[in-house]
């Protein structure tokens, strides 16, 4: 007869497996993402990469969309996470000017992040269920929320709840300008030869900054 300690031991091993194959999966597909594009990607290579059979991707992931919306959500709170700890550790005097470089630069090295957050509307949540999309903007909020407060502690003159909205135009001017900045190998190719054309290339991280600095001067001039 097996005793209860058995049984609970037996059942946390198996929650210890599927949470490893689980993130095998993520892992594996987030390798796949960075080298290709969400369109290249296969459930198929994902399950080959891991080393697990193909019908395992769909035990944890019923569909291609909740497999990179899990994947956005590791990436984003992750980012999060970082920028709240140099809100909070950043010594000296803090400007707008300051926030907008900081979030910009934040962002660099993120390609994974900002394609992703490019797709979330239109792409990862359209075939996902209630549960996970719910469980996902529940942990967003509280995300959105506490850095929000941080940006607001930084800059005295945003009222309370206005962290939250710069935060919120933080995601639109990513998608937007992400989507201008992230050229085809065509436009690159037109671009070389026709330098005059170089004012409309668009540098990321420096609109980025360039895009929040007017939007919390603005806010500061009111």
């Amino acid at each position: 007869m097996v005793s209860n300690t058995a049984k609970r031991l037996q059942r946390a091993r198996k929650e210890e497996d599927k949470e490893a194959r689980r993130r095998q999966l993520l892992e594996a597909a987030l390798a796949l993402y960075r080298s290709t594009s969400y369109e290249a990607v296969k459930m198929a290579d994902v399950a080959e990469r891991a080393g697990l059979a193909k019908g395992t991707v769909f035990l944890y992931f019923p569909t291609k969309e909740a497999l990179f919306l899990a994947m956005l959500e590791e990436q984003l709170f992750a980012w999060f996470d970082r920028l709240e700890t140099t809100l909070t550790e950043g010594g000296g005097r803090w400007t707008g000017a300051r926030v907008a470089r900081t979030v910009a630069e934040s962002l660099e090295g993120e390609e994974p992040l900002t394609r992703l957050l490019a797709r979330l509307q239109t792409v990862l949540e359209q075939n996902v269920s209630t549960e996970q999309v719910r469980g996902f903007k529940e942990r967003l909020l509280e995300a959105v929320q506490r850095a929000g407060a941080l940006v607001e502690k930084r800059l005295a003159f945003l009222q309370p709840g206005e962290g939250v909205r710069f935060l919120l135009h933080v995601n639109a001017l990513v998608t937007g300008l992400l989507q201008m900045a992230d050229m085809a190998p065509v436009v690159r190719e037109v671009f070389a030869a026709a330098p005059h054309l170089e004012p409309l290339r668009v540098d990321f991280t420096h609109e980025l900054t360039h895009a929040l600095t007017l939007l919390l001067r603005g806010l500061e001039a009111r």
